[in-house]
């Protein structure tokens, strides 16, 4: 096992303070309050990780946002049904399942720009959320069979005899393996077997009479290959688990990991037999996580952004009226820019896009009347506590609690995670 992999033990130099376990909540989830983080620091590391990584029995307010869960869908509205799940990521005390769905979502990038169903969208989602933490097969199989996903990629066009290779390449380059690990020629195998699965009443429908049932040789082995075997293939391979390995570790630890720990994460996440739950349980107390360089190394989402401030600072969020700010902001939910996602980390900051974030803090914080004081909302915020100097500053900034948290949320390091 790679060194930077091995469990991490605290140590004078780098201990498991309050620091740590707020660095915790800010990359295993969106951010916690206060209160919150203490109660982390009062348990061992691991006892955290696992508590975290795992959820607690009960999510009571996921249980209430399911019972307004139809209703929402049946107004068809987009930005309804992105509010429902912004709302999801500030209330749900299972954190990393709602951030492990967002990951998946910008994984299998789909756009209701071009699906044009709400409740498509909607079912789509939902897989990222039931399916986030557990095996990659299971969600890949899932993934594979979706309407929105059949529609987004164009396999409703995918016949016998004039196939169409547009989900069998995205399969390969995308979602499973990287450029250079298969051939053109795996791609147009790959996409005859996908020949025939199509939608049917809003569900997926194998055609037979569409199916090319024929010899197929993908990625070295040949048989009469459909699209399930396609995927068992893929997940079969090395470079499957090495890509995963790189995403995870970039959109959880740092934007450019080291070749050597992606190839020791990587192996980690075939032992597991690709499962996110133990190979994140795992990264989650290394000591890659809690490296002092591997701190404030990423550049928070739009959605990180805001719903970190909101559970951080207690602020009750207005999730519809933050739709269209988070769409300012670069992140519009449920429409991805391309096949590929968001590119992310510094992508996320230009000119248009930090005047927005600087306005949206002001908006979040309009009400704030939040207990604690600024050595408490710094040290959630920003992963450390603030020196005398830029104390008086900020107190200078203005009068209020208010106008204290907004000064701190237009800090630069208040944009890092």
């Amino acid at each position: 096992m790679h060194e930077a992999l091995k469990p991490w033990t605290p140590s004078r130099q780098n201990p498991w303070d309050f620091d740590a376990a707020a660095h915790l909540w800010r990359r295993a989830g969106f951010g916690a309050p206060e209160h919150a983080v203490r109660a982390t620091e009062r348990q061992s590391p691991a006892d955290a990780v696992a508590r975290i990584v795992d959820g607690p029995a009960r999510d009571t307010p996921r249980d209430e946002l399911e019972s307004i869960y139809e209703s929402v869908l049946g107004t068809g509205s987009a930005d309804g049904l992105r509010a429902w799940l912004v709302s999801r990521m500030v209330r749900c005390e299972h954190q990393l399942r709602e951030k492990l769905a967002l990951f998946w979502h910008g994984h299998f990038a789909t756009s209701l720009l071009k699906v044009r169903h709400v409740p498509w969208m909607a079912r789509q989602y939902r897989l990222f959320l039931d399916h986030a933490l557990g095996p990659f097969a299971m969600l890949l199989g899932e993934i594979t069979r979706d309407p929105a996903m059949i529609r987004w990629l164009d396999n409703e066009t995918n016949r016998k005899g004039h196939a169409n290779e547009n989900y069998g390449r995205e399969l390969f380059e995308l979602f499973t393996l990287g450029e250079g690990n298969y051939t053109e020629k795996d791609i147009q195998e790959a996409a005859r077997a996908f020949t025939g699965w199509h939608i049917l009443n809003d569900r997926f429908h194998l055609s037979r009479t569409l199916h090319d049932d024929g010899t197929k040789t993908v990625l070295g082995r040949t048989g009469r290959f459909g699209g399930a075997d396609i995927c068992r293939i893929a997940l079969e391979e090395e470079a499957c688990g090495l890509f995963l390995a790189r995403k995870l570790l970039a959109f959880f630890v740092h934007p450019h990991p080291d070749a050597d720990v992606v190839a020791g994460f990587g192996e980690l996440l075939r032992h597991s037999g690709l499962d996110t739950r133990t190979a994140l349980k795992h990264l989650f107390g290394s000591r890659l996580f809690f490296a002092k360089e591997t701190r404030r190394a990423l550049v928070k989402s739009p959605l990180e952004y805001v719903v970190g401030t909101a559970r951080s600072l207690g602020i009750k969020l207005d999730a519809p009226a933050a739709v269209p700010e988070l769409r300012s902001m670069g992140q519009d939910l449920l429409a991805p820019p391309n096949v590929k996602g968001w590119p992310g980390h510094t992508h996320w900051i230009n000119t248009a896009t930090w005047l927005a974030r600087v306005n949206a803090a002001r908006k979040l914080t309009q009400d704030f009347r939040g207990a604690g004081d600024l050595e408490d909302h710094a040290r959630v915020l920003l992963g450390r506590p603030l020196p005398d100097s830029e104390r008086d500053r900020l107190v200078q900034s203005g009068a209020g609690k208010r106008d204290l948290a907004h000064a701190l949320l237009s800090l630069p390091e208040a944009h890092l995670a």
